[in-house]
């Protein structure tokens, strides 16, 4: 399995049904090519967590770092992995960061437009927000049947400890 996390610039403002219409869009071929991921967007910056087969995600990724609605795009994470997909809850979801309360438990302290583009330069940084942004989503996913109906798969039951302070609920 191959993962990558890229970050990049948007050409143009996007407004939040353009958003939702790529993302929704990008699940449903996803989820035929058997891909999974995630997608931030702040201010006019994507980040984004691509996982699934070598031979099928590089050329999706090709597509992608070519497609106009974004410029300068950055590759954090380029890796080969033996185990599972990380991401596999969603064949594609956008993380509200539009979203206060969503932005403050996701970001903890970077409180800035600016620090967040700086910051997002670091794959760790970036790899760290996309988790937590994809836990938070997954959270929310059970609480919203309409976020519900775009999974395609169950919350990795490992990452519930980590995600939850170091201790699993009952």
């Amino acid at each position: 399995m191959l993962t990558i996390v890229y970050r990049s610039e948007a050409s143009h403002p996007m407004a939040p049904a353009e958003l939702a219409e790529l993302c929704l869009v990008s699940a449903r071929k996803n989820r035929a090519l058997g891909i999974t991921g995630f997608l931030l967007h702040q201010d006019g910056l994507f980040l984004q967590v691509l996982e699934g087969e070598r031979r099928i995600l590089e050329p999706l990724f090709d597509r992608i770092r070519h497609d106009d609605r974004h410029r300068n795009v950055e590759v954090l994470l380029h890796e080969d992995s033996t185990t599972k997909p990380n991401f596999a809850f969603w064949s594609m979801n956008l993380g509200p960061l539009d979203d206060e309360d969503f932005h403050a438990r996701v970001l903890r302290g970077v409180t800035t437009k600016e620090e967040f583009a700086a910051k997002t330069h670091d794959p760790d940084f970036a790899l760290d927000i996309l988790m937590r942004a994809y836990m938070e989503a997954c959270v929310m996913s059970d609480v919203d049947p309409a976020a519900h109906d775009l999974t395609c798969g169950a919350i990795p039951a490992w990452i519930l400890p980590t995600y939850m302070g170091g201790q699993a609920e009952a």
